[in-house]
């Protein structure tokens, strides 16, 4: 099998340094199969090694690169990996780990096809691994496309990071040998580690703020992993006690979770007195936390009980599933990307719904794009109100705004997506409390 087996081991190695399951790993091993002139029949994979395998084998048939020639056969490819996705999240984090290591087999130099895998891999694939919470894949996958697609760009941002890593590494040493001796004077049990930004993460930046790389407020951070959510808290109480913090830099992902699933604390700081041109962010988070930060939904059945997993599978699969809904609402293959993005990366509003649940929507959305998140299709005559006021479909929300959606308008759902939107919304008072 050569190269292709050689893919299938790497991808499968890949998959277990993320803590999935067997029968992702199992398929990855099994991936070249239906990828060889004399490919393994479907009833003979199923009967050596079990329906869920087979059926995960069988669905990676499709998975070349989405035809780019016309419109109609974007959108029809685009449909068929949706269709494929939507199924099992097993799919997207097999497809997620081929995808990785079909990008680190490609060669140096960008060629139409290599150009094509790693748009769609930008467009599509680091969404997803953005969404399933596979932080530490969506990197290299961010990182593996740059190479390919601004190969100038990557070498020069990669040149000017360099004689800065150095530097920045031995801060975060310093810092991080202060922090822990804080910690202990506070008998705070904790384990601290360092971080730096990857380079197209560095590069996004930039370009969205415009600024130079030396502006850049977190290209070094430091993690502070505790016992508890409320030895989280009195952290950040430590860390702004002993370090200037930076205004507009502190964000609460514990109170207010992403979509998903990742809470953390957030702060920037001026660690070093009299010098603030080095500030440092600090992610402070739970043992729980930091599993579901650095593997999300592929090690979910590692640390959470079957309850718990089986309930967040669902509700991935449903925001997979209204992905399909939302094609079929959009004019174009490019339309369809940029709201996939921005669902997944654009800064969110909090609305709050009946009972002061909140949820998340992206910055812009309108009354009419909440209720279709709801699976209610929006209709002019319908009476929804926000803040105790009838508003027509177009209205713009703002963060902070209530919507209180009316029985009747409920009952034009025709799946239940509202009340689980309702009951899974992420509320403080329902957060679990940590030993």
């Amino acid at each position: 099998l050569g190269n292709k087996t050689e893919a299938a081991i790497r991808a499968a190695t890949l998959l277990l340094s993320q803590h999935t399951d067997h029968v992702v790993i199992a398929s990855a091993l099994l991936a070249s199969l239906h990828n060889v002139d004399k490919p393994v029949d479907d009833d003979g994979l199923a009967k050596r090694f079990g329906p869920t395998i087979s059926e995960l084998v069988k669905g990676l048939k499709w998975t070349g690169v989405m035809r780019t020639d016309t419109e109609a056969h974007r959108m029809a490819d685009l449909d068929l990996l949706l269709k494929a996705l939507s199924n099992d999240l097993r799919s997207v984090i097999l497809r997620i780990g081929l995808r990785l290591v079909e990008l680190e087999q490609l060669p140096e130099t960008s060629s139409p096809k290599a150009v094509d895998i790693a748009r769609e891999t930008l467009d599509v694939y680091v969404p997803l691994a953005s969404r399933m919470g596979m932080a530490a894949v969506q990197e290299q996958l961010e990182d593996a496309c740059f190479r390919l697609l601004e190969p100038e760009a990557y070498e020069e941002l990669a040149r000017q990071v360099q004689p800065l890593r150095a530097e920045d590494e031995a801060c975060l040493a310093i810092l991080m040998k202060t922090v822990r001796r804080i910690l202990k004077r506070n008998s705070v049990q904790a384990t601290v580690s360092g971080r730096t930004k990857g380079i197209y993460s560095l590069y996004r930046k930039i370009l969205k703020r415009n600024a130079s790389l030396e502006a850049i407020m977190d290209k070094i951070g430091i993690r502070i992993v505790v016992p508890s959510v409320m030895e989280c808290y009195k952290v950040l109480g430590l860390l702004h006690t002993h370090f200037r913090p930076i205004p507009g830099t502190f964000d609460d992902y514990i109170g207010l979770p992403k979509e998903n699933g990742y809470q953390s604390l957030h702060t920037c700081v001026y660690p070093i007195r009299h010098v603030s041109h080095k500030p440092v962010e600090f992610q402070i988070r739970s043992e729980l936390m930091h599993m579901e930060a650095e593997f999300g939904v592929a090690a979910h059945w590692r640390y959470k009980s079957h309850e718990e997993a089986q309930a967040e599978g669902e509700r991935q699969l449903r925001w997979l599933q209204s992905l399909q809904k939302q094609r079929e609402d959009v004019a174009s293959h490019t339309n369809f990307i940029d709201q996939l993005r921005e669902d997944v990366f654009n800064d969110h509003l909090v609305i709050f719904t009946e009972g002061g649940q909140k949820v998340r929507m992206p910055a812009g959305s309108t009354l009419g794009r909440f209720l279709r998140r709801c699976n209610i299709k929006p209709e002019p005559q319908m009476t929804v109100l926000v803040n105790g006021q009838q508003q027509p479909m177009e209205y713009p929300l703002q963060d902070g705004d209530s919507v209180f959606i009316p029985p009747q308008t409920r009952a034009r759902s025709s799946e239940p997506a509202y009340r689980h939107l309702v009951r899974n919304a992420p509320q403080l008072d329902s957060l679990p409390v940590e030993e």
